[in-house]
């Protein structure tokens, strides 16, 4: 018996809740490379490992997060990665006030990191498949707008208590400010827990839509396995390359914005772009690097208006050509970028995140249309893609400490701007020889 969109609407504003939470934790890794290049010393290519520590742990935890999920199912699967993120978020305590060292914060986040990653193992192929296989690519972007929400915040907050104060030189590190954001999420990822205790989630299995399972003799679904599905596997090398280039983007946003906004002049006077002056000015940033994070908040800001309006638009343009649309239009953004026009480029990276926003939710729901029982396993190596993020940032810090400059690492989020824009327009032909593979 088939569920109504009414009956739907609970279960996935439900779920749709965890994605402001890895948001959050998404969002404040924006700030923390440069937190730490400033307060332990470390290098841009140093900082880069905190990338790798949060999208390390989505590489090695996916695929057993997906083989547990099949046995115990999507709500328990949520529940466990709802506890791992809250002791992950509570190993910030001990890190800032007993070890104080860079590599106990990496530990911290590659736990709470896996918790992140068996939630959205469980919570992103959920959402796909929770109503009709044609509004799945919009549904996705509609849950993930929740995530923008949490992205507009987090910038906010590390701005205030990450770079709200000054630290004199050569002041023994304080991480109290760095504690307290993070105590916090861990005590409401509690309450999220005991929320999800007391309700249960509609039992979905493949993508059969309105909350059915997937016939199995439906003939939409492909028989073929998954690494014979070129819609599938070609989203998976996408889906790495775009991911490689948002967490690049993110890492080292405030990094570029600093160096294109204050330049020094011949006689090495700072010379700082009128407009982030004033904005620093109007936001009473304490330091520059926090009116760096406040430009990203407005970044984030445009991240949620593309999320939102993504899902709209994809009643008027297909979801792979809007793919394709917003893939060229930042290829364009990321070139001025790398034209490093001084004081001119940062205002031009903020929108970035406008067209990046659809990008992860409409390539996972293409990658997994179609694949019926397949589609936990299919969500698993889609999550484990996103070890892109883990391997761009280092990569990215390197080049910008060989060669002095920021501008040129964005080589790399060019080249990850560019798989979307093949793969969308690409996708129909791909949709058509899945649907012909030999099962």
């Amino acid at each position: 018996m088939k569920q109504t969109r009414n009956q739907l609407l609970f279960p996935f504003l439900m779920v749709a809740s965890l994605f402001f939470i890895w948001g959050f934790c998404h969002a404040m890794l924006d700030v923390l490379n440069k937190h730490f290049q400033n307060i332990l010393e470390v290098s841009k290519t140093q900082s880069g490992f905190i990338q790798t520590s949060v999208f390390g742990a989505y590489f090695l935890m996916a695929l057993p997060s997906a083989l547990l999920i099949r046995r115990i199912g999507y709500q328990r699967g949520i529940l466990l990665g709802l506890m791992v993120l809250a002791i992950g978020a509570f190993l910030f305590i001990p890190a800032g006030l007993v070890f104080k060292t860079f590599w106990s914060f990496l530990f911290a986040l590659f736990v709470l990191s896996s918790g992140l990653a068996c939630i959205e193992t469980a919570a992103n192929p959920y959402v796909t498949v929770l109503g009709p296989k044609d509004g799945a690519a919009g549904r996705l972007s509609t849950a993930q707008a929740f995530n923008s929400v949490a992205y507009i915040i987090a910038p906010t907050v590390g701005g205030a208590f990450i770079f709200g104060q000054h630290q004199a030189a050569g002041a023994p590190a304080d991480f109290h400010t760095l504690i307290i954001p993070y105590a916090v999420l861990g005590f409401v990822v509690l309450v999220v827990f005991g929320i999800f205790s007391l309700f249960k989630l509609p039992s979905i299995d493949g993508d059969g839509g309105e909350g059915q399972a997937a016939d199995a003799d439906d003939v939409s679904t492909h028989k073929a396995p998954l690494f014979r599905q070129p819609h599938f596997t070609f989203g998976i090398v996408t889906q790495f390359l775009y991911i490689a280039a948002q967490v690049g983007v993110n890492a080292f946003a405030v990094n570029y914005i600093l160096e294109n906004a204050i330049t020094k002049d011949a006689s090495g006077a700072a010379l700082t772009a009128p407009l982030f002056a004033w904005y620093g000015s109007i936001t009473g940033a304490a330091r520059p690097e926090a009116t760096a994070a406040y430009v990203i908040t407005i970044a984030m800001v445009l991240y949620a208006i593309g999320r939102f309006s993504g899902a709209l638009i994809t009643r008027f343009i297909k979801p792979n050509l809007l793919l394709s649309l917003y893939g060229i239009a930042n290829s364009i953004i990321i070139l001025l970028v790398m034209a490093n026009i001084k004081h001119i480029s940062w205002m031009v990276l903020p929108f970035c995140w406008l067209f990046m926003s659809i990008m992860f939710p409409f390539i996972f729901a293409m990658s997994l249309r179609n694949l019926g029982s397949q589609t936990k396993l299919a969500a698993s190596f889609q999550i484990m893609s996103i070890v892109g993020g883990a391997i761009a940032p280092p990569f990215m810090g390197f080049l910008a400490d060989q060669y002095h400059s920021m501008a040129l690492c964005f080589i790399l989020p060019l080249i990850g701007f560019i798989a979307p824009t093949i793969y969308g327009f690409a996708y129909p032909r791909l949709l058509e020889k899945s649907g012909r593979a030999a099962a």
